[in-house]
């Protein structure tokens, strides 16, 4: 199962901030990318329930880095 979620931004450099927050929080068999503007992760897993739970852990991740840079609700 693959799973591929992006974040629409127009700011390079943010989403390269972004990108380096969570990119602590990566096992091997996910990526994190910067595609212009926008973040983009992509993960591999055996099972749907896997590919859930570290789902679940980027995003909230995500999230937080997106809370310190004071973007929370856009």
């Amino acid at each position: 199962m693959t799973v591929t979620v992006r974040r629409a931004g127009s700011d390079p450099a943010l989403a390269e901030r972004l990108r380096a927050a969570v990119a602590a929080d990566n096992p091997g068999f996910v990526d994190v990318r910067v595609v212009g503007g926008d973040l983009e992760i992509r993960l591999a897993s055996s099972s749907p329930g896997s590919a859930r739970a570290t789902l679940e852990d980027l995003l909230a991740c995500l999230k937080a880095a997106e809370a310190a840079a004071g973007l929370a609700g856009r």
